[in-house]
């Protein structure tokens, strides 16, 4: 990006992959930003991909989600299209009571399985 601010596709990606994240522990928008120092209605308007989220509000989300910043951040490439609501919910089913250092491999294995059946 050439000084340009967050893309309305990168923001929608991010608010995606948080609402999976949360969802899959069973917590409301209130109950993440009271574990990241947030506001409830803040974490709902980045879910929606309506705000961006600073580097060190997204790392207290990354903390209170126990997850890596790369877990929450390792966007597609432009080419590539965002993943719908849907198939955010599937990866949270696939995940759902795993171990967080487990989170990504399903990501890595899934993503090889979605580039070979593009590239058919």
């Amino acid at each position: 990006m050439s000084g340009d601010r967050v893309s309305p596709r990168l923001r929608k990606f991010l608010g995606q992959r948080l609402r999976t994240l949360r969802t899959q522990r069973g917590w409301s928008q209130r109950a993440l930003g009271r574990h990241s120092g947030l506001s409830g209605k803040f974490i709902g308007e980045v879910e929606r991909g309506e705000k961006s989220i600073s580097v060190d509000s997204l790392y207290g989300v990354s903390r209170a989600l126990k997850v890596s910043l790369r877990t929450l951040t390792d966007a597609p490439l432009d080419r590539t299209p965002v993943p719908s609501e849907d198939a955010e919910k599937l990866l949270a089913l696939l995940v759902q009571h795993r171990a967080p250092r487990d989170l990504h491999k399903v990501y890595r294995v899934l993503r090889t399985l979605f580039r070979n059946d593009r590239a058919r």
